[in-house]
């Protein structure tokens, strides 16, 4: 085999192996759910499903991140009520984190987000464009 033959064959062979990392990602990925014609994903628990989440990040306009400060480490939490109004004060999305990720394709405008953990609100406001991700990370201080 020539030089340039397998120089072909190697970037072949590459090329196959992104694809398939990137389709085994994408299995790993929650479902889909749709509120009010709004898509979300929520998840990331466990670490294949954490890499899948942070690897969709981008196809999603807003990404949500909720933690909590713990010693020696703050630590990612789930069961986060979350509810995303638009500057009118319309209601666009509830839900409820299955994980410490949450990512919805909303359109561009800008939004505040209130996520609620163990009855303790935060509130946040952000800018969504369609170019990337506005990314809102939330902590919760439990001495608070």
């Amino acid at each position: 085999m020539n030089r340039s033959m397998l120089k072909a064959a190697a970037a072949a062979g590459l090329a196959a192996l992104a694809l398939g990392a990137g389709t085994a990602l994408a299995s790993m990925m929650p479902p889909v759910q749709t509120h009010d014609g709004i898509q979300f994903v929520t998840g990331g628990i466990g670490e294949s499903e954490a890499s899948a989440m942070k690897a969709a990040q981008r196809q999603y306009p807003l990404a949500l991140e909720f933690v909590q400060k713990a010693a020696p480490r703050d630590e990612y939490i789930a069961d986060v009520l979350v509810q995303v109004t638009n500057t009118k004060g319309k209601r666009i999305l509830t839900a409820r984190s299955e994980g410490p990720y949450l990512y919805a394709r909303l359109p561009d405008g800008e939004y505040t987000v209130v996520a609620t953990y163990l009855g303790k609100p935060i509130r946040k406001r952000v800018n969504v464009t369609q170019h990337g991700s506005a990314l809102a990370v939330f902590v919760w201080n439990p001495k608070h």
